[in-house]
């Protein structure tokens, strides 16, 4: 019996591929992956990927809506 892949079956991980799916819409495929790497004003200075693993998935998405706010897409 095989285990089941971590990455595929992880809440976590599908919340991390949400935020860059949206974000690859708004500024493109390398600076989504980048955003969820770099420091975030937002979130009080940590990456959108700790604040994910830190269970704040909610923070996270309220600062992918300011990029698409920034970007004009939202008022």
């Amino acid at each position: 019996m095989t285990k089941p892949d971590p990455i595929t079956t992880s809440p976590l991980a599908a919340v991390a591929f949400n935020c860059i799916q949206a974000l690859d819409k708004l500024v493109g495929p390398v600076e989504a992956q980048f955003w969820m790497q770099r420091s975030n004003k937002y979130l009080g200075g940590i990456t959108p990927i700790a604040a994910i693993k830190a269970r704040r998935s909610a923070d996270v998405m309220v600062s992918v809506r300011i990029v698409a706010m920034e970007k004009g897409i939202f008022e």
